[in-house]
């Protein structure tokens, strides 16, 4: 920084080194003053030597509130403007501290605007969310009146397909806030399973797919069921998508020595290619796969990926390109929510 500062003041160096020049020019020749070689030599060091001295007094001085600029700005956070020091002097410490204010004003007042256009735009889409389903419900009450017609019966799947869509989107605007919305309870995860494949049944009709549930059946684990159900439909929704006709998704519960509960998700799909594998719970991407099944959209394993993490649920891939994925959820035995379910205190009000 010193070296930068010389050069800032390269005026006030290039006029001391001027004021020498014409100082050593008039004794030297002017036939009025007198001056021993070795009294000009001392006059000059003296000079030089007083110039550096007040240049580095003034170094230090002028950079010492730019210095604490320095090291705050290595480190910002939120509350960045709030740690700044107080400067010292009027020109230049106070002129760069109101600049600095003003812009941490203008990011305050932009950022308020930028929240408040989002919370609007997130309550306009919750809300034609939640108008869209009204329809979807008329909808499915109208088609399970008419169940013998065959019409209906072919809508039946495209309705499923509509209705998992908005579905999502719900729960999409609702992820903010997923903290505030746990309801976690003791469930038994063969329930929690049947539940979404019950939910999914019509599309597996359409393509005649079975779904096996085998492994400890009476399992249980502690989690929030509206939450963890919608992870485990994200997971049978890209098995049924991604499984052939007349294909079978096979889900099996395991207990691990460990006492953490597995849940093993598999396909007879095209499996995942290895260069696509390191990037499926990235938002928005679709893959291979996804580019094939032109309906993708690549917010499935994504949003899977994020509740699982609030949920305290691990996420395992294991595929073969050719032979199908298996998607395992890891139900820890030791996460926040176990730990409050054996607490002495929620024991004794069991």
């Amino acid at each position: 920084m010193f070296i930068a500062y010389l050069f800032y003041k390269k005026s006030w160096i290039g006029i001391m080194g001027l004021l020498l020049l014409l100082t050593n020019a008039l004794i030297q020749f002017d036939a009025g003053i007198d001056v021993e070689p070795h009294s000009l030599i001392y006059l000059n060091t003296l000079f030089l030597t007083i110039c550096i001295i007040f240049l580095i007094w003034r170094y230090k001085k002028e950079t010492v509130y730019y210095k604490s600029l320095h090291t705050l700005f290595n480190d910002l956070g939120e509350d960045w403007f709030e740690s700044i020091p107080e400067p010292q002097r009027r020109f230049p410490d106070g002129v760069m501290y109101t600049l600095l204010q003003n812009i941490h004003e203008y990011d305050l007042n932009k950022r308020r605007e930028d929240q408040l256009t989002q919370r609007m735009d997130h309550d306009d889409l919750s809300s034609w969310v939640h108008e869209v389903k009204t329809p979807l419900t008329a909808m499915k009450i109208i088609m399970d009146g008419h169940r013998s017609n065959e019409l209906v019966q072919r809508l039946n799947a495209p309705w499923l397909r509509m209705h998992l869509l908005i579905d999502r989107q719900l729960y999409i605007s609702r992820l903010a806030n997923l903290d505030s919305d746990l309801l976690p309870d003791k469930r038994k995860v063969q329930d929690l399973i049947r539940e979404e494949v019950r939910e999914l049944s019509t599309w597996c009709m359409e393509k005649n797919i079975t779904i096996e549930v085998t492994g400890n059946t009476a399992a249980t684990v502690y989690t929030d069921k509206k939450w963890c159900g919608f992870v485990m439909r994200q997971l049978l929704t890209n098995a049924i998508k991604y499984s052939p006709t007349d294909g079978k998704v096979s889900i099996h519960i395991d207990l691990q020595e460990n006492e953490n509960v597995m849940v093993s998700i598999m396909d007879e799909g095209p499996g995942i290619q290895t260069h696509d594998l390191p990037r499926i719970f990235d938002k928005g991407f679709t893959g291979e796969n996804g580019r094939v099944q032109h309906s993708a959209t690549g917010m499935g394993l994504y949003l899977a990926k994020e509740i699982s993490k609030k949920l305290h649920i691990r996420l395992e891939v294991a595929t073969a390109v050719g032979e199908g994925t298996s998607i395992g959820m890891i139900f820890s035995s030791d996460n926040p929510f176990e730990r409050i379910r054996r607490s002495p205190l929620n024991n004794r009000h069991e």
